[in-house]
């Protein structure tokens, strides 16, 4: 691919996955179809993949073999994203990566018949950047990455359902009065340790960063790290004065490092962070401390319940900063129990819920509509977290769905998968109840919903002449099986996207487009899609989309 000697090679891959192709005895997409299917792509670029942290991923290098593909079984996988991966370098500037790129996912296509019509999977171009020669290339990955969710089976509904209970039994045990409240026991605590020093971090810096914009500031900058230490997310705040976002961000991924996550009470976890840069970079010789660092480090909401850390300030007893942490009451329950058994990892957007709804109490007569599968059990959870710390003052509807009370995969129809169950009230604990036997009534099975389907039977109930309001409370990487079911539907659906860490799934801001419909991630509202006009660009939450003649685009990260 890099040059014309490989030229032959590219042949031979490509005449190999035909011999695939084959072997699957499927017929392949018309050319038509599949060329108006890759001209509707997400497509971005970024200087080295990252996989997802929150997904299954399974990757098959642009050499698989027949034997590969079997491999994976991706036919018996609930499929979720294919990411094509691939670098922008070549040495023979008439070279077509479109043409080899058509080629893979015709025959990827051939190899799991009916990929391409599934509406629920999302597809990405990504274009590596970030190497210039054959040699530098050559680790960088070149293929199909393949998100795959989890598949709900009875067995792993009954381990959801008994951690949510367990959860709930902590969060509803009586909380002591302010006058009584004990500080806590105190616990070991370490601040994340990081792998270089500041300056080390602002020449890595310099090396990477070489924007035309030298205007002089600090720029702060927001950091997620996982419970091993690796980077996340970073995102740069918004400045004074310009700066190039995209290449700042990809240069602090590339210049920070971390040992380990937060250590407190002898766990790791995950944690966030804040930090600034002085822009412009200067010379290498007169880089010090000042140029790059952190400023504060924080536990994620799940451990902050558990643990109250406080960062200090270096002393005459310590020469560098550093934390002392105590132990909730929650966290006193948590450690007598099984914690083993009892924790299971909470996404970053965990109470994306809570947070929604605290900052919209004007939504007070919406029928919420919940999806109450495997996959979605963090977020039923911070639901019912909510609920119990904002006491409802009048009944309200919840239909709670499990896509078909456990009816086989195979004997689900559009529009007649059922599976709900609902209940007008104001008692925490009759919600509360409703959504364990949801949940011990099935757990989902594939990864797609019947969520259009819950939406409409959720306006039936309210009766044929009412236009109810409707939250729905959604996950945001498996798009609903159904959405064809809501083309006429007159109801307003505020839709709290879950799972939203690195994009937001286009198929729904494509849905709130047609519909009116708005969404609702932890970090803000987004209204007014249909007043986009096809060809307008718009930036999200540090993404770019473009409005398409179908939809959503996602183009490039700012």
């Amino acid at each position: 691919m890099f040059s014309v000697s490989v030229r032959t090679f590219v042949s031979g891959i490509i005449l190999l996955l035909f011999s695939v192709a084959a072997k699957a005895q499927t017929k392949p997409p018309a050319e038509a179809e599949l060329t108006t299917f890759y001209d509707q792509l997400n497509a971005y670029r970024t200087a080295r993949y990252q996989p997802l942290p929150d997904l299954e991923a399974l990757q098959l290098p642009s050499t698989f073999s027949g034997a590969d593909l079997r491999a994976l079984h991706l036919q018996d996988r609930h499929i979720v994203r294919v990411d094509l991966v691939y670098t922008a370098f070549r040495l023979n500037p008439t070279f077509n990566q479109r043409q080899l790129n058509l080629s893979r996912i015709r025959n990827l296509a051939a190899g799991v018949p009916g990929l391409l019509q599934d509406e629920s999977v999302t597809w990405t171009l990504v274009e590596q950047t970030g190497c210039n020669s054959p040699t530098e290339c050559q680790p960088f990955f070149h293929g199909f990455v393949v998100y795959v969710a989890r598949h709900a089976t009875a067995a792993t509904s009954r381990a959801d359902l008994d951690s949510l209970t367990r959860k709930l039994r902590i969060l509803e045990k009586k909380r002591p009065k302010a006058a009584k409240k004990s500080p806590g026991k105190k616990v070991a605590c370490n601040l994340p340790i990081s792998r270089f020093s500041n300056r080390q971090m602002a020449r890595s810096l310099r090396r990477y960063y070489h924007c035309s914009q030298r205007d002089v500031q600090l720029v702060k900058f927001d950091l997620t790290v996982a419970a091993d230490g690796t980077i996340k997310t970073v995102k740069v705040l918004p400045s004074a004065r310009p700066v190039c976002t995209a290449e700042l961000e990809e240069a602090i991924r590339r210049s920070v490092a971390f040992n380990s996550g937060f250590p407190v009470a002898g766990k790791m976890f995950p944690f966030s962070a804040k930090g600034v840069v002085r822009l412009p970079i200067g010379p290498l010789q007169l880089l010090g401390e000042a140029d790059m660092g952190f400023t504060t480090f924080a536990l994620p909401d799940s451990a902050a319940r558990l643990y109250r850390v406080f960062l200090k300030k270096k002393n005459k007893q310590h020469k560098n900063d550093y934390c002392e942490a105590r132990i909730t009451k929650a966290g006193e329950l948590l450690a007598a129990s099984d914690t083993a058994a009892v924790e299971l990892p909470l996404p970053p957007d965990a109470g994306v819920v809570t947070r929604v709804m605290q900052r919209h109490p004007e939504w007070s007569k919406e029928v919420v509509v919940t999806d109450a599968t495997g996959s979605m059990f963090p977020y039923t959870y911070d639901l019912l977290a909510w609920l119990q710390l904002s006491a409802l003052e009048e009944p309200k509807t919840f239909v709670f769905f499990n896509d078909g009370n456990d009816q086989p995969d195979k004997d689900k129809r559009v529009g007649k998968t059922g599976g709900f169950h609902h209940v007008k009230t104001d008692s925490y604990e009759a919600i509360k109840n409703k959504l364990i036997e949801t949940m011990k009534a099935g757990g989902g099975g594939d990864a797609p919903e019947n969520d259009a389907e819950a939406l409409l039977y959720a306006q039936q109930l309210a009766g044929p002449d009412a236009s109810p309001d409707l939250i729905l409370i959604a996950d945001n990487y498996t798009f609903p099986r159904d959405a064809k079911l809501l083309k006429n539907t007159t109801a307003q659906v505020r839709i709290i996207l879950c799972g939203v860490h690195d994009y937001i799934n286009p198929k729904y801001l494509a849905l709130a487009r047609k519909h009116g419909f708005t969404l609702h991630t932890i970090e803000g509202d987004i209204e007014n899609l249909s007043k986009l006009l096809e060809g307008e660009t718009i930036t999200i939450q540090g993404q770019q989309y473009q409005v398409t003649k179908d939809g959503f685009k996602l183009m490039q990260k700012t």
